[in-house]
């Protein structure tokens, strides 16, 4: 009795650590874990060039939307997902065009609905 007690505390405990590593590994909970730490990460499928991507930057959540000709993305069409929070600086953007062209370097990148951070000088 005692050691069947052990066996299902052992396999129960092995069931929570499986789910806790594919919470954690789960690429939506990075974008959202990433998003409340203010860093950079980037969600998308590089062979799937209909599929849009999610990036998330300074706590700013884009979307983009990737548009092909010949199976080779050539425009990114990037906007923020809530609409309220648009003030993005010029390195800021520098930067995320800089990562996305690292990808896509064929792409043009167009922001829409954004706003110029003031300097605070």
């Amino acid at each position: 009795m005692k050691w069947l007690l052990l066996i299902v505390l052992l396999v129960f405990l092995l069931y929570g650590l499986f789910r806790i590593l594919s919470f954690l590994m789960n690429p939506q909970q990075r974008l959202k874990l990433a998003q409340k730490r203010r860093t950079f990460y980037l969600l998308d499928q590089k062979d799937n060039i209909r599929m849009n991507l999610l990036l998330t930057y300074k706590g700013h959540l884009l979307e983009g939307e990737k548009y092909a000709v010949a199976n080779e993305v050539d425009h990114i069409l990037l906007f923020p997902t809530n609409p309220y929070n648009t003030k993005m600086s010029k390195q800021d953007k520098a930067y995320i065009e800089q990562s996305l062209l690292s990808i896509y370097p064929k792409a043009k990148i167009d922001w829409t609905r954004f706003k110029e951070a003031e300097k605070n000088t």
